[in-house]
């Protein structure tokens, strides 16, 4: 598959030659891929906007070469900048940048003013993207009457309504409180796997690096180091392994380069308890985890650890929140331990066996009802993903789908929950 962005050897350096010259990018190699989502990550000033602006055509490399679709973007005339500008790609940034003096349709109609889009066609294109992320009944306000999560909704709505391929985001939710960042970033994810548009990502903020495929570090104007959180099913096609349960648990287990085996069970575990926690809180939650899988705290002794205030050492949770904490992780261990005694045995009961230990598993906080049908739909997908058959991306497009299509007929939402789940527990099955 070949990259719809390319950047080659990529330099930003403002006033060149002078006593006060800056490097701002300084050797950029980056390729974005259809349907991504990527992260531009690292602190401020490193020069993860300004590659941001770059491939958006706002910013004019000194040296090196931005490819757009195969095309050299130098070679491009205004036309056609303005054309990629206006329809190619959509940017959302951190400050709204929406007008005061619009209203909220006004807003959204905005870029389809500049293609000519005529008024009827424009405002129904707004309003289906209100509708679908709840703020429809706002449309006539002007953006000062909204919250911050709302202005930023409206943004992102505005970013959309041409059909971009490409969404563009500079800190997204640098403005907004916990919550309504929360939503931003879901809309962001959303925005990505099902428009399946390529999305890409600029923050400083650790907690949002597991929604990429990919994150590019940088660092002092340089890329540090690249990172890919999944791996697509091209990736999976090119290797030419054989599909078994123990090569695909090794992928799984890879989803950071930089992590040793330990270190990345204690991660992905992690991941799949926190909501809200400092970066500090994080990280000592991370080694707590760390050390209960690798036997040096007993499940109680994880759970002191948990519940001990954060200024003797602890990771400062509330008693209830370590108690709550402690049993899903004790849960999903006992279900890795499950699995493990009927993985070795490669019989169809064994495999049937293991099958319905993840499914009800996976279904075990869940509260709606499921007919024969769909179990059984849900077992034969968990079947496919464990053995090798299926990726993830495809196992949670089964999840999705409708019953008459050969889904499982779930709503977007508990289909990830689910993937979700099932990534993690064989992760931890898999070991060295």
């Amino acid at each position: 598959m070949e990259p719809i962005i390319k950047a080659e050897n990529i330099k930003v350096i403002y006033n060149r030659g002078k006593a006060y010259e800056f490097t701002a990018l300084n050797g950029i190699d980056i390729e974005v891929f259809p349907e991504e989502y990527l992260i531009f990550y690292g602190p401020s000033g490193c020069g993860k906007s300004t590659m941001l602006y770059t491939i958006l055509g706002l910013q004019t490399p000194s040296d090196g070469k931005l490819y757009i679709n195969g095309e050299d973007s130098s070679t491009f005339n205004e036309a056609q900048k303005s054309k990629m500008d206006s329809q190619y790609f959509g940017i959302v940034f951190q400050n709204f940048n929406l007008i005061y003096s619009l209203n909220v349709l006004e807003n959204i109609t905005l870029p389809q003013v500049f293609i000519n889009s005529p008024k009827k066609e424009r405002e129904d294109k707004a309003m289906i993207l209100l509708k679908r992320f709840g703020i429809e009944t706002r449309s006539k306000d002007i953006p000062s009457n909204l919250s911050g999560g709302q202005q930023q909704r409206v943004a992102i709505c505005r970013a959309l309504v041409n059909d971009p391929a490409v969404l563009l985001a500079d800190e997204p939710v640098g403005n907004l409180d916990s919550e309504s960042a929360k939503i931003v970033m879901e809309t962001l994810k959303d925005i990505n796997r099902r428009d399946r548009k390529t999305v890409i990502l600029v923050t400083h903020d650790p907690s949002y690096l597991p929604y990429a495929d990919r994150i590019y570090f940088f660092k002092d104007a340089k890329i540090e180091r690249v990172v890919k959180n999944r791996r697509t099913v091209e990736d999976e096609d090119k290797t030419g392994e054989e599909f078994t349960l123990t090569n695909q648990l090794a992928k799984l287990a890879r989803v950071h380069d930089y992590m040793n085996v330990p270190q990345l069970k204690a991660w992905s575990l992690t991941n799949y308890l926190i909501e809200e926690m400092t970066v500090n809180q994080t990280e000592r939650l991370e080694k707590a985890m760390e050390f209960l899988l690798s036997g040096k705290l007993s499940e109680h002794g994880f759970f002191e650890e948990l519940n001990r205030s954060y200024g003797e050492g602890g990771v400062g949770l509330y008693i209830t929140t370590a108690i709550n904490y402690t049993m899903k992780v004790s849960e999903l261990l006992r279900e890795v331990s499950e699995c493990l005694k009927v993985v070795k045995n490669n019989t169809n009961d064994g495999k049937m066996k293991m099958v319905e230990i993840l499914r009800k598993f996976l279904l075990s906080d869940y509260k709606g009802h499921l007919t024969p049908e769909q179990i059984q739909t849900l077992e034969k997908v968990i079947h496919n993903r464990v053995f090798g058959i299926s990726s993830v991306q495809e196992f949670n497009k089964f999840l999705d789908w409708p019953v008459e299509e050969g889904g499982v007929g779930l709503n977007v939402a508990t289909a990830e929950h689910l993937a979700e789940k099932l990534e993690i527990i064989l992760g931890q099955m898999y070991s060295v």
